[in-house]
């Protein structure tokens, strides 16, 4: 159990690494000086202006970075990509930056996804058996209840309610039915 949170650990690490090295590589213009996440309106308006020009210059360079940065927020479950939403829509335009960020946010929880199931799943069962155990019976209800129901399960769509209670139960669905 313990080597799985150590492999979680250096995906963790080697992904911030490869981070820092690519946005440690990006020159905001004049002045070089270290990018971070924006936590506020005003710290994304700072960001945006300063890689506004570093886009017009080297576009495959700046989407990189958004990439990654947004893959990392995405897949480590990181609050705040809305803020890097915003930013995509400043960087690359609106319809450029929505469809951006929805094929990024699909793949970011993907990863995440694999990730909670290879790396998390064994510490939620050991450390909180009663409650898979509850969950467990209310998925197995909620199934029959549909099934009898003809009513489709966990019906609603992650990209227009992502925290709707489909989202919850397609996440927790690998962890229930594998232990």
């Amino acid at each position: 159990m313990w080597r799985r949170l150590a492999g979680l650990l250096l995906a963790f690490a080697a992904a911030t690494a490869g981070l820092w090295l690519l946005s440690s590589r990006l020159s905001t213009g004049q002045a070089r000086r270290p990018l971070r996440f924006p936590s506020d309106l005003e710290e994304l308006r700072e960001l945006a202006e300063a890689l506004r020009d570093y886009e017009r210059q080297h576009r495959g360079a700046a989407l990189a970075l958004f990439c990654a940065a947004y893959l990392y927020k995405q897949s480590f479950a990181i609050p705040g990509s809305s803020l890097l939403n915003v930013l995509a829509g400043a960087l690359f335009g609106p319809w450029t930056g929505l469809v951006l960020c929805s094929a990024l946010t699909s793949v970011g929880a993907t990863f995440c996804y694999l990730l909670s199931g290879a790396f998390g799943k064994q510490f939620i069962v050991y450390y909180f058996p009663d409650k898979v155990a509850l969950l467990q019976g209310k998925v197995l209800h909620h199934i029959i209840s549909s099934v009898c129901r003809q009513e489709p399960f966990c019906h609603r769509s992650p990209l227009w309610m992502p925290f709707s209670p489909g989202t919850h139960c397609s996440n927790c669905l690998r962890w229930l039915w594998q232990h």
